[in-house]
């Protein structure tokens, strides 16, 4: 299995994505996985954000994000209540993502919220959700000889 592995020369200000089959592996945390996604500002800059994948964050929004992510917006939309970690009415909008290494890119709703009162490691900058998710073939974590990954397919592999 080892031989089919690549390293990553990706400039990732954590832990290096590895490949296996063409997918992309993020190593996990501590009890957690966090991967880091591209965002699309209006100007065409991209802005990268390290996000905690919680798949038990379900809804029609995709992520949640500081409230700082503003620049990230392509248009606000109807905010929405939420139930869970967050309460009450979230304030939303449509984000471009992408994830170069799968050639994916999509936009998709975000809740944009004060997060600091979430337990989230302190690199992570928001969630992503299982409507994220759902846009993969497959995802999840699994264990390899070097511990614990986390990964993401469009298919076919």
């Amino acid at each position: 299995m080892s031989q089919n592995r690549r390293a990553c020369a990706l400039p990732l200000p954590f832990d290096p994505v590895v490949y296996f089959r063409g997918s992309p592996y993020y190593p996990s945390r501590d009890n957690s996985e966090v991967i880091e996604i591209e965002f699309l500002k209006l100007d065409g800059e991209v802005r990268s954000l390290k996000l905690l994948v919680d798949s038990g964050f379900t809804g029609k929004s995709s992520f949640v994000l500081t409230d700082n992510a503003l620049d990230l917006f392509r248009a606000e939309i109807q905010p929405a209540n939420a139930v869970g970690a967050l309460q009450g009415q979230q304030n939303r909008a449509w984000v471009t993502c992408r994830i170069p290494e799968l050639s994916f890119q999509s936009t998709l709703i975000a809740i944009v919220a004060d997060i600091s009162s979430l337990s989230l490691p302190s690199e992570v900058e928001g969630m992503a959700g299982l409507t994220f998710l759902r846009q993969f073939a497959r995802w999840g974590a699994e264990q390899s000889e070097t511990g614990w990954q986390f990964l993401l397919s469009k298919g076919g592999n």
